[in-house]
């Protein structure tokens, strides 16, 4: 006859086991969950913790957060200097990964953004390079990709404005032409000019310019037209692409490159939503 105490110190047995397994288990080494919340530490005063798409140097950077900044843990991954985790912002807006070198255990936020700091800008990278910069007031601020901006809400004061602008700039120094984010050598640049026409009018001006392991950024402007956009493709390195375009005042439309038959150069042509357009050859 089996007792019942047998049955039940065997079954407690195979669960502790289990639950061995489960923390000892690949998935459990990969993703050590640790604290509900991290808060960014060891940054000098004049600077800022870079959070990026990824775990590793490589990956690029998709905000900037201050000491004191509070995000919600999503997990860890690695150990000691090399340990990278995965944070989220409160209000869910951003996520990223940040060298865990630089958090430390921290309680939920007291206020309306990450540390409870009510002045912190936020930015947010566009997949069509514009720079989006959020504060927890309600300000929300667009830069093109070279760092002028766009426009700002109604809501934002010029401290904000001013601190927006400087996130910005501190942002394109991180992630200039020729920065090294992976241990090796920098890359060369690209940084192309040409000229041409709006249909019907006045001369037209583009640049093309941009690091050969990241995006290019596109600006055309002329009589009135100031419009950016961004390449995933060194020119000449494909035949042809199309990108989404952004212009100050409201405009946008799309501008595609294409290689010339006879292999110089480049022909950009661009149409705009509020029917203008025109030409630039590089």
């Amino acid at each position: 006859m089996i007792k019942h105490g047998s049955i039940l110190r065997t079954g407690l047995a195979a669960l502790a086991l289990a639950a061995a397994a489960l923390v000892t288990g690949p998935d459990g080494a990969r993703a050590q969950m640790g604290p509900d919340y991290w808060q960014v530490t060891g940054v000098s005063s004049n600077d800022t913790l870079n959070i990026r798409s990824g775990p590793g140097t490589s990956n690029r950077v998709v905000a900037r957060a201050p000491n004191g900044a509070v995000f919600r843990n999503l997990g860890c991954r690695g150990e000691g200097n090399a340990r990278w985790c995965h944070l989220e912002t409160p209000n869910g807006q951003i996520s990223g990964w940040a060298s865990g070198r630089y958090l430390r255990e921290s309680g939920a936020p007291t206020g309306g953004t990450i540390g409870g700091r009510r002045d912190v800008p936020e930015l947010h990278a566009r997949s069509t390079g514009e720079i989006e910069v959020r504060f927890a007031s309600g300000c929300t601020a667009l830069f093109n990709p070279i760092g002028r901006e766009i426009t700002a809400g109604s809501s934002c004061s010029g401290s904000q404005r001013s601190k927006a602008h400087d996130a910005v700039a501190s942002y394109l120094r991180e992630n200039r032409p020729g920065a090294d984010h992976g241990g090796g050598a920098p890359a060369s640049d690209i940084n192309i000019s040409g000229s041409g026409t709006i249909y019907g009018g006045t001369s037209l001006t583009g640049r093309i310019f941009g690091h050969r392991e990241g995006a290019y950024a596109l600006t055309v402007t002329g009589d009135g037209v100031t419009c950016t956009g961004l390449f995933r493709h060194a020119p000449g390195t494909v035949g042809s692409e199309s990108t989404t375009v952004h212009c100050i005042g409201g405009a946008h439309g799309t501008a595609v490159l294409v290689r010339n038959r006879n292999g110089r150069g480049h022909t950009l042509t661009m149409t705009l939503t509020n029917g203008t357009g025109g030409y630039v050859l590089f």
